[in-house]
């Protein structure tokens, strides 16, 4: 997952000055919950939203997954 965070091109949000590097938060299932995954994530200064596994339902990161599956679908 490190090579992908670090391949994310600049964001542009429409406001002056340097676009963002990097986003402020990453959504992700709980085939991503790992101790290192989230550790890679703090380490770039996002904030890891991962669903734990046999603890989180999956239906609350459903609403923003939703629109991205539909998208590939």
């Amino acid at each position: 997952m490190a090579p992908t965070l670090d391949a994310i091109p600049p964001l542009r949000n429409g406001r002056r000055g340097r676009p963002r590097q990097r986003p402020d938060k990453l959504h992700a299932d709980k085939a991503y919950d790992a101790k290192v995954r989230r550790q890679e994530c703090w380490a770039r200064g996002i904030t890891p939203r991962i669903a734990r596994r046999g603890i989180e339902r999956s239906d609350r990161l459903g609403r923003h997954r939703w629109v991205v599956e539909r998208g590939h679908a």
